[in-house]
């Protein structure tokens, strides 16, 4: 049975606006699920009907096999740890962590237990008698972090908890999340529109667009096999390039026909495109799946217009029929604005349908 199940789940606002469309999802126990999309997708609404603060238009939130659709936040059992920390800032980390186990009418003992129990955890036993004024932003996130392991929820629900620190310490959080979340063996719905936050953290993403789900799987099935365009686009920096493209059979061949390449596709796909013979698909190309060759050695020769390096990468930018396209260099050679440059491209693509935008297989 699903740990957690969302059957039809809708929200829709002012009789017109569609947050969440029809949604059906299953959670199993002990998964640290993502839910990741561009702002307005639908992933905080989502989150926010799961713990009750927003009430569905149709549907049935199913936590542990019972519906809780129709319980206050207080009595679903599930712990928050919003964006802005929300932590009171009159009260010591010690309160903070205390105050919802006081509430559940926990004894002193047993509270001073599981207080100092999760503060160990979360690292912040040397703050406790400290107010959350005196601490950093990434101190004051430990400590919502710790209140919310405190009452052991049957589900931890987060959203964009790291989105306000800065990027060092947002990378040392996430390990701090997956530590805390292995630890207690929890249940975690993770929001964020930060890719390289749901490939670090996640068990499965759930790619979100328009109220919709584009895709469901592990990052690297999101990544290597994504289903659809916008999946393409979305995840991976810089994102997918994508070429308008004819496909042609010739001499039993399935051939790619583009105004400045063609080529010949791999086996596995040649059936699968043949049903598109003299039509335009769309060919995706991750920015890695790219060689930089000498001038007459590729499918087709460039110049580069712009270098971006990386540190551990070079990120070369081309014109390409007077369309910009980025390529990722691993190399240690030397590339300068306005060389010529020759350029393949390897089988690691992807072919979309035109008007669908659904992956061809």
């Amino acid at each position: 049975m699903e740990y957690l199940k969302l059957t039809n789940l809708t929200k829709i606002y002012l009789k017109k606006i569609i947050a969440v469309n029809n949604m059906d999802l299953s959670i199993h126990k002990g998964e640290f699920l993502v839910l990741l999309g561009p702002s307005g997708c639908g992933k905080t609404t989502t989150m926010r009907l799961i713990a009750g603060l927003e009430a569905a238009t149709e549907g049935d939130i199913l936590l542990e096999g019972k519906s809780i659709t129709g319980l206050a936040p207080k009595d679903r059992d599930v712990s928050m740890i919003f964006q802005s920390y929300a932590v009171w800032p009159h009260m010591t980390v010690y309160q903070n962590i205390a105050y919802a186990l006081k509430l559940k009418r926990m004894s002193k003992k047993d509270i001073d237990i599981r207080v100092k129990e999760t503060a160990k955890m979360a690292d912040i036993t040397e703050y406790l008698d400290r107010n959350p004024t005196n601490l950093s932003g990434g101190q004051r996130q430990r400590v919502a972090v710790a209140r919310a392991m405190a009452v052991k929820p049957k589900l931890f629900l987060m959203d964009e908890p790291l989105s306000n620190l800065d990027a060092k310490l947002r990378v040392a959080m996430r390990t701090d999340l997956k530590k805390a979340h292995e630890l207690l063996g929890s249940t975690t719905i993770f929001v964020t529109h930060d890719q390289s936050e749901a490939m670090s953290l996640a068990d499965r993403i759930v790619v979100m667009n328009m109220g919709v789900i584009e895709q469901i799987g592990t990052p690297n099935e999101i990544y290597h096999d994504c289903e659809t365009m916008f999946v393409a686009n979305f995840i991976g920096a810089p994102p997918t390039n994508f070429f308008d493209v004819e496909i042609a059979v010739s001499n039993d061949n399935v051939m790619v026909k583009h105004g400045m390449f063609e080529f010949a596709v791999a086996k596995e796909i040649e059936a699968s495109l043949r049903k598109y013979a003299g039509k335009i698909v769309v060919l995706g190309v991750r920015p890695e799946n790219f060689d930089i060759l000498p001038v007459g050695k590729g499918l087709l020769d460039s110049k580069i217009e712009f270098i971006e390096p990386q540190g551990s990468h070079t990120v070369v930018v081309i014109d390409i029929m007077g369309k910009h396209h980025k390529i990722i260099s691993t190399g240690t050679f030397e590339l300068k604005v306005g060389q010529e440059i020759g350029i393949d491209i390897n089988q690691n693509n992807f072919f979309f349908d035109k008007e669908s935008g659904k992956r061809i297989r």
